[in-house]
């Protein structure tokens, strides 16, 4: 999915204009991607930019840790000079920017630049508990639509008045009922 440039502008705007950094350095470079297009056209919105080859993390004053990190192949630098020179000489090739500040999820701008990192996908590495509960969620809904089902087949066979069929119906179900029990203790 192509993000827009216009949109990549909007977004780095208002986090310039209405967020505050510990370093200057931090929103000049952010300018520098705003106005250069050839640039921001390489340039990716991801969460977990330290697991990609080429990224940066910038992050607000709200946020604790380094104001402006570049990950390199595997390697961590803080100064800017070396960030600046770094987007400034290699801009063909794609870079990572992660942009950490308070209630970013509410906030439109970011949700319309932000990609999914495909070097550190987010559903590739859920908690094993939540993983867990959306299991347990989804077992205990196929049983609720197999119960619901072998009711209507149930008043079916009754209409017919047939009773072999109601017999074996009512098994499913409670052996369906007995799952579902042993599942929600």
């Amino acid at each position: 999915m192509t993000i827009n440039v216009a949109d990549k502008k909007r977004f780095l705007n208002w986090l310039v204009s209405h967020e505050s950094f510990s370093r200057r350095e931090v929103s000049w470079i952010l300018n520098y991607l705003t106005n250069h297009e050839t640039i921001l056209k390489n340039v990716h919105f991801v969460e977990i930019a330290d697991k990609t080859p080429r990224g940066i993390c910038v992050q607000t004053t709200t946020i604790e840790g380094e104001a402006m990190s570049l990950f390199l192949e595997g390697k961590v630098f803080t100064d800017s000079d070396q960030i600046f020179h770094e987007i400034r000489l290699n801009w063909k090739n794609p870079l990572y920017l992660e942009c950490r500040f308070n209630r970013s999820w509410e906030n439109e701008f970011f949700l319309a630049v932000l990609e999914d990192n495909p070097y550190h996908r987010w559903n590739e590495t859920l908690d094993a508990d939540v993983v867990s509960k959306v299991e347990e969620y989804f077992f205990k809904e196929d049983v609720e639509m197999k119960i619901a089902d072998l009711y209507r087949q149930i008043d079916q066979a009754l209409e017919n008045d047939n009773h072999e069929l109601f017999l074996q119906l009512s098994a499913e179900v409670n052996q369906l009922l007995e799952k579902k029990a042993l599942v929600t203790e």
